[in-house]
């Protein structure tokens, strides 16, 4: 993989991100894998991008018009990707790639690789394990290593299969008020991921989030990661 680039986009959300790297999406086919509840994927079909969503823990959707473009949401492993060969512009990964299972990492990204057309972009956003949220949620949820075997993957995997690598980095700015907004965001979350309330509430949870929330007056920003690849080999 390569190195940091140097280039840092600031505070800014994970659609700005996207559109600053990659640039326009109109006319786009893309295919966001671990998509979620869909979020990313109804924001890039209202630029007019071709928009389909892959997680295997959601409710799937018909294909809905949106703005200039399209969506649809549609249960899947992010290694069983039923779409045919080179068929997206844009494959992305925005806060997903760490919670593929290990064991299927590699595979997931030559999916990837497989749904690209030749002149197709990779766009992987992984959340560092630093900064204030990772200090609290690391009590309950610590993904430190999960974040560290998906940058391994891109590093082993995913290189080798394109012509350039560019990195850049930038803050989701997390605004959280008071420990209540705090745990209301993390058990939202829960279907995701192996945490329960109890965790989040616990004693030294709440403890943590008043010592990173009176040193940083409420901003839990988390540091981000982007590496995008293309185009294909």
């Amino acid at each position: 993989m390569a190195e940091f680039s140097g280039n840092d986009l600031g505070a800014v959300s994970h659609l700005d991100a996207l559109l600053t790297t990659v640039g326009p999406v109109a006319g786009l086919r893309i295919i966001d894998i671990g998509c979620g509840e869909g979020q990313l994927a109804r924001a890039l079909a209202e630029r007019g991008a071709q928009v389909t969503g892959y997680d295997p823990f959601i409710a799937e959707t018909p294909l809905t018009e949106r703005g200039a473009g399209s969506y649809r949401l549609v249960r899947a492993a992010a290694d069983a990707v039923p779409a045919p060969d080179h068929e997206a512009d844009l494959v992305t990964f925005v806060f997903s790639l760490h919670h593929v299972p290990a064991a299927k990492l590699e595979a997931a990204l030559a999916e990837a690789r497989r749904l690209l057309r030749p002149s197709g972009r990779l766009y992987v956003a992984e959340p560092l394990a630093e900064g204030p949220h990772q200090y609290v949620i690391e009590l309950f949820h610590d993904e430190s290593a999960v974040r560290k075997a998906a940058a391994a993957a891109l590093a082993r995997f995913a290189r080798p299969l394109f012509v350039t690598a560019k990195t850049s980095t930038y803050f989701d700015r997390r605004q959280i008020p008071d420990f209540d907004s705090f745990a209301e965001r993390m058990i939202a979350n829960m279907r995701f991921n192996g945490y329960t309330r109890e965790a989040v509430r616990a004693p030294a949870v709440r403890q943590r989030f008043a010592e990173a929330h009176a040193k940083n007056g409420g901003r839990f920003d988390q540091p981000v990661r982007i590496d995008c690849f293309g185009p294909a080999g």
